[in-house]
């Protein structure tokens, strides 16, 4: 038995013809980004979760490719990163840039299974636009060029992006255990190695088994709208 999106169990091949959508057949592909990964997404198993014939989404769309594009848009769509206000004082675009760009790493930390397609993807779908315009005019109005808003824009996406990778990946090696018995050991290992050989390193074994156990990602997006407009 396939399951839909609603929960509903469909035997595949049962539905209703024509009652299949295009939303449908991409919250379908979303889920499966969010408890597995969009790399092992195929036309069968999206079937098979929809609880139709590949054939009834390929009336939807040409190919795979078109899928994950659509699926990307919807992920975009559904975190929302740039639906909130700017404030009226002069550095509420640091403050802005902040809550966007924290929507994003937590919506990509939640939803891993897209990270290999965010620059592969072929077109940006209309809620990417959305987000890509409404980020440019704030970081414009703050008073950078085209290009320096553009380059801006480049260098927070390769942040929260790499600083989403390393907080699943690190997320993943942690496993289920308890997180302070999980610090409490890192920094003992840590502590373990020979002094003499790294000083600096067992010197800073308690905070360095906090930062691994837990990517300080605001800590940094913080640091990096700190800084003054580039050159």
């Amino acid at each position: 038995m396939a399951r839909s999106h609603a929960g509903i169990a469909v035997a595949p091949g049962k539905r209703p013809r024509g009652s299949l959508s295009r939303e449908e057949i991409l919250e379908a592909g979303l889920l499966i980004a969010k408890r597995d990964e969009l790399t092992r997404l195929t036309m069968k198993k999206l079937a098979g979760e929809l609880g139709v014939t590949p054939m009834a989404i390929y009336r939807h769309f040409e190919n795979k490719a078109e899928v994950i594009d659509g699926v990307l848009d919807l992920f975009v769509r559904d975190a929302a990163v740039a639906d909130h206000e700017v404030g009226k004082e002069p550095d509420a675009w640091r403050r802005w840039t902040l809550v966007t760009f924290g929507k994003m790493f937590d919506a990509l930390t939640q939803t891993p299974g897209v990270m290999p397609f965010l620059s592969t993807t072929s077109r940006f779908g209309p809620a990417a636009m959305s987000a890509l315009n409404a980020v440019l005019e704030v970081l414009r109005r703050a008073g950078m060029s085209e290009k320096q808003a553009v380059d801006t824009f480049a260098v927070l996406c390769a942040y929260t992006i790499g600083a989403a990778g390393l907080a699943t990946a690190w997320s993943r090696a942690d496993g289920a255990g308890d997180p302070d018995e999980e610090r409490r050991r890192m920094r003992l290992s840590i502590e373990a190695t020979p002094r003499s050989d790294f000083p600096n390193v067992v010197d800073a074994a308690a905070d360095l088994a906090g930062v691994l156990q837990r990517f300080p990602f605001q800590m940094g997006l913080e640091r990096l709208l700190r800084r003054e407009l580039p050159d």
